[in-house]
């Protein structure tokens, strides 16, 4: 079974870098085109690309631009605190 991912992706720690500068490559193999379109989608929603390409279509002002950071960052800290809380109560 082959795995989808970046080239020179040695695996989650490369998610620091953004997504701009590296490319994507997915390959067709043995489980075929609909195999490799989903693996794409994965990757494209995983890098975020659709959702700057949105954001960036018109402009943000710089208030805009600091109020969607807070949002972001306030988002990101719910999600860590959750995961946190999973895996405090899973461990029992």
């Amino acid at each position: 079974m082959s795995e989808y991912r970046r080239p020179g992706d040695p695996g989650r720690e490369s998610l620091a870098t953004p997504a701009a500068r590296r490319s994507l490559e997915i390959t067709v193999d043995e489980r075929g085109v609909e195999s490799a379109l989903r693996a794409f989608k994965r990757l494209v929603q995983r890098d975020g690309i659709l959702r700057e390409l949105r954001r960036r279509q018109s402009y943000e002002k710089p208030g805009e631009r600091k109020r969607r950071k807070v949002r972001e960052a306030a988002r990101r800290r719910r999600r860590q605190l959750s995961r946190a809380l999973r895996r405090m109560t899973e461990r029992g």
